[in-house]
């Protein structure tokens, strides 16, 4: 069935991210990824499962860590 709406695939939408991460100046870049990581110091002060909140922070910077190295391996 064809819906007359278009919905965003998950490349479109981290495309508009990177975009708007790019247009921001170096201030408000730094500004952006600590606001990212107080995201975590509150989920795991607030969370009854601190524990879960930490592995999961662990596992999304491997996640990110595997990605980049994969990038490397394949343009090197």
């Amino acid at each position: 069935m064809q819906l007359p709406v278009r919905f965003p695939t998950d490349a479109d939408v981290i495309a508009e991210e990177v975009a708007r991460f790019r247009a921001l100046s170096d201030q408000e870049r730094v500004r952006a990824l600590g606001e990212l990581f107080q995201v975590y110091h509150f989920l795991a002060a607030r969370s009854t499962r601190p524990e879960a909140i930490s592995r999961f922070a662990h596992e999304d910077e491997d996640r990110g860590r595997a990605a980049i190295e994969d990038f490397v391996r394949r343009h090197e």
